[in-house]
């Protein structure tokens, strides 16, 4: 029986009191055999904090089976396996293939009945754990120890530090030191499996990696871009340039290496280029992120605050009412803010986070020129030929013609912009 990659619908299923496993691992081998959709975890998960929230992560459900130390409850773990699985067998008819990670010789019967039912069954769990009348029932089964010898190293704190963050995100909280303080003791992680003495320094090395070197890099890789189009920076004088502007030489290296992996720069003749394509304008927008969709969205909701009375400063509108990630947060209020469109109550014209301030023309003039904080944005940092208006349409407004138009239209008539045979460039009122 074939098992091409990516054309079976699977339901995942873990006998994880009998055969607890990295999940991370188990679930990418998995999705090697299809469409992941839906799934189980039968375990005591006071015992397996961490493995629980992995399996949070992708959406796998969590089934407690409770279990004391001197009264283990293996066997009702293995009925609700198997009786969950005829039954998602029977109702489900989308569910082509089952992934069992279990070794157990009670699942022979399960399995020859899931095959009775027409369904292809995949079995993953350590070879000497695992019964041989298992192993010639399934359809195919996964030695455990392969896919961990096969494993593509990762640094455990990087790892750790990309869990907590979708954990993070699924929860609806913010990637902040202290709601990771809070989930690394509510899960008894142990700092010492990490190299370090105390949650504290876990947390602070994990947000480092996180938060605050990867923006260091978007800041440094705007320098060197800003290097490159205007100092014709090469290879040897980057321990000057590093020097120059206050940079660790890594961190310099490490963006530079970013942006020739992402073809922004290229090294010609020991002189570095750019490549004025669509990841250069993708590149110069990493600080101001912005997914079109979500900014409508954001703008309708602000004006509508305002205009009935519920908000009456920018610093009043709150990140978990738009359900946005918060650099895309803060960049819309500090987009709106430089809109131009918001007058003190006083009728000041400056704006502060704090002031009480009223909207001062519609949600559609709202929406133009809270786009055009963006294009500014771009343009703040290079000219722009008329040919490449077709990466900014697309990567400020997803396309939207309409909105591209009239965005650029309004900069034309404000005087941000200027246009000199066929080359635009930002002009500061």
């Amino acid at each position: 029986m074939s098992f091409a990659e990516g054309f079976s619908n699977i339901y995942l299923l873990f006998d994880f009191q009998n055969q607890p496993v990295d999940v991370q691992l188990v679930y990418k081998e998995a999705q090697k055999f299809g469409r992941i959709v839906g799934g189980k975890a039968y375990g005591s998960w006071s015992k397996h904090k961490m493995s629980a929230f992995a399996l949070y992560n992708y959406g796998i459900e969590l089934v407690e089976v409770p279990e004391a130390e001197f009264l283990p409850n293996k066997k009702g773990n293995d009925i609700r396996l198997a009786v969950d699985c005829v039954e998602q067998a029977l109702k489900n008819t989308i569910i082509d293939t089952f992934f069992l990670v279990t070794g157990d010789a009670d699942f022979t019967a399960l399995v020859y009945k899931l095959k009775a039912y027409g369904k292809r069954v995949i079995a993953l769990a350590r070879t000497k754990s695992t019964s041989y009348e298992l192993v010639s029932a399934v359809d195919k089964f996964i030695p455990y120890e392969d896919i961990v010898k096969n494993e593509n190293l990762t640094d455990p704190i990087d790892r750790l530090g990309e869990e907590m963050e979708i954990f993070l995100k699924r929860s609806g909280k913010e990637f902040s030191i202290d709601n990771l303080s809070r989930f690394l003791t509510s899960f008894n992680v142990n700092p010492s499996k990490y190299g370090f003495q105390s949650i504290h320094e876990l947390v602070e090395e994990i947000y480092e990696r996180r938060v605050q070197r990867p923006e260091r890099l978007k800041n440094i890789k705007l320098i060197l871009l800003r290097g490159v189009l205007y100092e014709s920076l090469k290879q040897e004088s980057l321990p000057e340039f590093a020097e120059n502007n206050k940079i660790p030489i890594t961190d310099l290296k490490t963006a530079m290496d970013l942006l020739i992996h992402d073809e922004v720069i290229r090294q010609s003749d020991r002189y570095y280029e750019l490549n004025r394509n669509k990841a250069f304008f993708s590149t110069l927008l990493e600080k101001y992120p912005i997914v079109p969709e979500h900014l409508i969205e954001f703008v309708e909701k602000t004006y509508k605050a305002f205009t009935n009375g519920r908000v009456k400063a920018l610093n009043q509108l709150l990140q978990s009412e738009f359900k946005l990630p918060s650099s895309e947060f803060k960049t819309y209020v500090e987009a709106v803010k430089r809109s131009g469109c918001l007058r003190g109550i006083d009728e000041s014209d400056y704006i502060s986070y704090s002031t009480h301030a009223k909207i001062i023309c519609d949600v559609e003039r709202l929406k133009v020129a809270t786009f055009s904080y963006f294009v500014k944005r771009i343009l703040a940092q290079t000219f722009i030929f008329k040919e490449e208006l077709e990466y900014i349409k697309e990567l400020v407004f997803s396309n939207n013609s309409e909105l591209f138009e009239k965005t650029m239209s309004y900069l034309h008539q404000t005087g941000e912009i200027l246009e000199v045979g066929g080359v635009y460039f930002y002009s500061p009122i």
